[in-house]
């Protein structure tokens, strides 16, 4: 019977080898990435089909080996002629054991790093050609798969059937393989079928799936390497094989699952894990309750809640219906995947950044330097430039451009959501693309000395309008509500070249000079109107002197005229009056004192406009007859 068995386990090994075959083949005739990907699951299948094989025949040499020492021993009737410590007596266990300890775990080890570099090279693959080929005859490709996964399907249910009744636990890894095959075969029909009714995206989204499962099958083939050094052993219980995947074992024997799982809950834990009630009310009501999820999960996909500020698009099968949009609020559809709702933030502003790429460190800094990067990466644009200079050196005039880096926001709303999804396959790119095309030919076109200065604002407006059009003509479906030029800089250069601190430079020498021209314009200003002023100032002092010195000299001229005709009428009366009246104002400003006698009864009254002071009437006035 061992013979059958290891009989059998290579002809899953040569199944999986020519089944493997006939789908690279198919794959590379069909443009078919699912098959290619398929193939590989293949060679893996085939590789431990194979090392099954050869540790059947090392354990099937073993037994062989084992029977004859006890025959032997039996014709001797010495059972202790042998003994079970003596290596040299046990080659072939001791062959099996040596397999089973190096060669199973370094093979376990080469099967992760071939899985690993699939995902890298698939992976690789599907991202350099991400668009779908149709097949040149799927109907060809679909009787393919379906005899090849038929064939595998027949003889992996046979060999999955045998090692069970046989409890022959290195036939299962072959088993699973074969079916596992068999299933990947009926995928690649299902493609085939797909492709020829003009779906021939969905073998793209198949071979993704089938490298997400290659990955999960090289992660748990890391995990069973890791954790089986670790497992804790029992003497005399048979080791579970390592290079045997679960994973497989489920997508090839879906039935077997729950069997599995209690086979390695079992074999981790040590003891029964699968006699426990817990275990078995769920084996017993799994059905119900898978079928109860699954019934929830449907429902719940009936349903679809638009958030406000969004619009939605209802599909069917992928394609719209009628106008499909749906406004926010509750609605009910079929359930996935007869239906499905795409939901965009039509109402909500939409933005994009032309000119850098962002960094969240460096937008913490609040001082911003030309001579320091603000982003993570900013790009130099060519901007025209009105001067044309020449060059002190050779003579030849240079070219009129600079190079700048600006950083350009762009605001935009989703008009029409239709328009927005279906005319393009990625309409937010494109839209970042007709705004870089045209950020580039409007700078080409603007004057340095404007766009950095007076001329941002009309920058703004020029550029949301060429976008604008652009996209009305690209039928986008969107509003640009904001173009904005928040920070328009020279480049930052490199250590050997400063090019916004040269700039800086000449921005504060020319900075200095307006100051100085301006500083020299204000001090002009000032002292040109106050020597203007204090020069009519002085001329009219002069005039007003002038006529005041003709008007007194006039007036004393009159003056005397009429006093000599005074003299002549009177002469000693104007005698005695300009007599008193000199010595009035020669007496006037002094003061005056008035002594009345002491041996009379007179009564004096003086009008004594300036009064005394309290101390000159307090003062002691001495009798002229009054002795000292």
């Amino acid at each position: 019977m061992e013979r059958n068995l290891s009989k059998n386990a290579f002809i899953n090994a040569l199944a999986l080898l020519g089944g493997g075959g006939a789908l690279i083949v198919l794959a590379r005739y069909e443009n078919s990435a699912t098959a290619e990907i398929a193939s590989a699951f293949f060679a893996i299948g085939f590789l431990v089909a194979l090392v099954s094989w050869f540790q059947m025949r090392l354990e099937a040499r073993e037994d062989a080996e084992r029977l004859e020492v006890e025959a032997l021993a039996r014709s001797r009737n010495d059972s202790a002629l042998f003994s079970e410590s003596a290596a040299e007596t046990f080659p072939a266990r001791r062959a099996r054991e040596q397999f089973e300890r190096w060669l199973v775990p370094a093979f376990t080890g080469f099967l992760f790093v071939l899985e690993s570099v699939g995902i890298w090279a698939f992976r690789k693959d599907l991202l350099q050609n991400p668009d779908s080929m149709a097949a040149p005859d799927p109907t060809l490709a679909l009787a393919a798969f379906a005899t090849v996964g038929l064939v595998l399907f027949l003889l992996g249910k046979y060999s999955a059937r045998l090692a069970q009744l046989e409890d022959c636990r290195l036939l299962r890894p072959g088993a699973s393989a074969v079916l596992l095959g068999a299933l990947l075969a009926g995928i690649s029909a299902g493609i085939a079928a797909a492709d020829w009714f003009g779906f021939p995206k969905y073998d793209r989204y198949a071979a993704w799936v089938l490298i997400g499962v290659l990955a999960l099958i090289a992660l748990e083939t890391l995990a069973t390497l890791i954790f089986e050094r670790y497992r804790p052993r029992v003497r005399g219980k048979v080791q579970r094989i390592v290079y045997e995947s679960r994973i497989v074992g489920l997508l090839g024997q879906s039935g077997g699952l729950f069997s599995t799982a209690a086979h390695a809950l079992d074999y981790q834990f040590g003891f029964k894990v699968s006699e426990t009630w817990f275990y078995k009310f769920l084996e017993g009501a799994i059905a119900r309750l898978v079928l109860v999820w699954i019934g929830i999960l449907v429902v719940c996909s009936c349903f679809v809640v638009i958030e406000p500020g969004e619009q939605g698009l209802l599909e069917r099968f992928g394609r719209p219906i009628g106008d499909g949009v749906q406004e926010p609020g509750l609605h009910v559809k079929f359930p996935w995947p007869i239906d499905t709702v795409l939901r965009l933030p039509t109402r909500e502003l939409q933005s994009f950044h032309v000119g850098y790429v962002a960094d969240p460190e460096a937008e913490k800094e609040r001082t911003l330097l030309w001579t320091r990067a603000h982003y993570k990466e900013e790009f130099n644009l060519l901007v025209a430039s009105r001067e044309q200079q020449q060059n002190t050196v050779t003579g030849d005039n240079t070219v009129p451009v600079n190079l700048l880096s600006v950083s350009i926001p762009v605001q935009y709303l989703v008009s029409d959501i239709r328009a927005w999804v279906y005319n393009h396959s990625n309409a937010s790119e494109l839209l970042e693309r007709i705004a870089n095309r045209e950020v580039v030919r409007y700078m080409a076109s603007v004057d340095i000395d404007k766009v950095m200065s007076y001329g941002r604002l009309e920058a703004s407006r020029d550029l949301q309008t060429a976008i604008q059009a652009h996209a009305d003509d690209a039928r986008l479906g969107v509003k640009i509500v904001f173009v904005g030029l928040q920070d328009i800089h020279p480049p930052v250069g490199t250590k050997q070249l400063q090019v916004a601190a040269a700039y800086e430079e000449v921005i504060g020498a020319v900075a200095q000079k307006e100051a100085k021209i301006l500083t020299a314009e204000g001090y002009s200003a000032e002292t040109l109107p106050m020597a203007g002023a204090n020069s009519a100032r002085k001329l009219n002092e002069a005039h007003a002197s002038a006529a005041r010195k003709t008007a007194v000299a006039a007036g004393q001229s009159a003056q005397f005229v009429h006093q000599l005709a005074a003299y002549d009428a009177a002469p000693t009366v104007f005698r005695q009056r300009n007599y008193l009246d000199t010595f009035a104002k020669a007496v006037g400003p002094a003061r005056k004192l008035v002594i009345g006698p002491t041996n009379t009864s007179d009564i004096i009254i003086l009008n004594l406009e300036d009064k005394l002071t309290k101390e000159l009437l307090d003062a002691g006035i001495e009798n002229p007859g009054q002795k000292k």
